[in-house]
């Protein structure tokens, strides 16, 4: 009763942050009438990148699975990764579909420690990745202009250049983040740390198991390797999908250079704002704020969210029918047992 209660208000603070941002705009009716007269093939353009995104998330994420020594079908990997996609719409935030593809693994091989760690690695890999195009991007057009050659506002220059730090930092931060992953010192000081914690007895053996899975990837620097380069096709792939979308309701609106710059922000935002069922809400404001600040328009910014959250539902579709078909079971439980020191046991 309490879940439904959660989820229901999730849904309803998502909903409501569409509401309000729909009250903010001047002429909500014409945003529809945009939205309804898209062209439909730029559009089904952006649901075949959107849907290859999917799929090469799933091959990268196999990649990692390689290297620890978890041979498993292509097929089923894919069909881990899009269960994981339909509950990346349906749950809060993008760690849901982490939760139900590393549990679904861990269930099937019975090798939690390294099913968690490849999820983690593939998870922080994937955000530097995104957060470095985002880098290169800003820092691309302070240096030569916007590629339109028309000038910044003073509002997009400050954002460009809150941009490009702010990515770099984060990248780095990241970064930070897998080296002590892997190194085998910094793990041995938080075991030592966790002898002299409460339940150290049930925290210590979980964190020994861990460090072994990510000492694996120490010998395996040609798989994290490619797991980047997959990382950097996905931000493309998904980049691609917001400019069609936006090309579909007005052409020549934003760049590709422009949509590599906020795309990873995006990203970013519905991580750290999980309060609502798939980025509901989030998702829409986020992409009006970030049209708005470089100058592609407000009420753009909002058309295009909506119409990413709708072929995310349809992409995820697939996932969903798989769930129902054999993995609901599986998936609840997941979700029922989603703290650390159960996942990984």
């Amino acid at each position: 009763m309490r879940n439904h209660l959660v989820n229901t208000l999730k849904l309803a603070f998502g909903i409501g942050l569409i509401v309000a941002l729909f009250l903010s705009l001047e002429d909500p009716e014409a945003l529809w009438q945009q939205i309804l007269e898209a062209n439909k093939v730029l559009l089904l353009a952006g649901v075949v990148c959107y849907s290859s995104a999917v799929a090469v998330s799933g091959l990268k994420w196999g990649i990692l699975l390689r290297a620890a020594g978890i041979h498993i079908p292509t097929s089923q990997i894919l069909s881990y990764q899009w269960v994981a996609e339909f509950f990346n719409n349906f749950l809060p935030a993008q760690v849901g579909g982490d939760i139900i593809r590393g549990y679904s693994l861990a269930s099937d091989t019975s090798r939690a420690a390294d099913a968690a760690a490849s999820v983690l690695i593939d998870r922080f890999i994937g955000l530097i990745v995104f957060m470095s195009a985002a880098a290169v991007a800003s820092a691309a057009m302070l240096i030569w202009g916007k590629p339109d050659g028309t000038s910044f506002s003073s509002e997009g220059l400050y954002f460009m250049r809150f941009a490009a730090l702010g990515s770099v930092a984060f990248s780095l931060l990241l970064l930070s983040i897998v080296v002590a992953l892997l190194s085998r010192r910094l793990k041995s000081r938080v075991e030592w740390l966790l002898t002299h914690l409460p339940l150290a007895d049930k925290l210590v053996p979980i964190w020994q198991k861990l460090a072994a899975a990510f000492d694996v990837y120490r010998s395996h620097a040609r798989a994290l390797w490619l797991t980047a380069l997959g990382s950097l096709l996905i931000v493309l792939l998904t980049s691609l999908n917001i400019w069609l979308i936006s090309e579909a309701i007005q052409p020549g609106s934003i760049s590709l250079l422009e949509v590599l710059t906020i795309n990873p922000i995006i990203v970013f935002a519905l991580l750290i704002v999980p309060f609502s069922p798939g980025g509901l809400g989030v998702r829409q404001i986020s992409f009006a704020g970030l049209f708005y600040m470089i100058g592609a328009g407000y009420e753009l910014g909002t058309a295009v969210g909506l119409l990413q959250q709708f072929i995310g539902y349809l992409v995820s579709i697939p996932g969903g029918l798989l769930w129902m078909r054999g993995g609901k079971e599986r998936a609840n439980a997941a979700i029922a047992n989603s703290s650390p020191g159960q996942v990984v046991e």
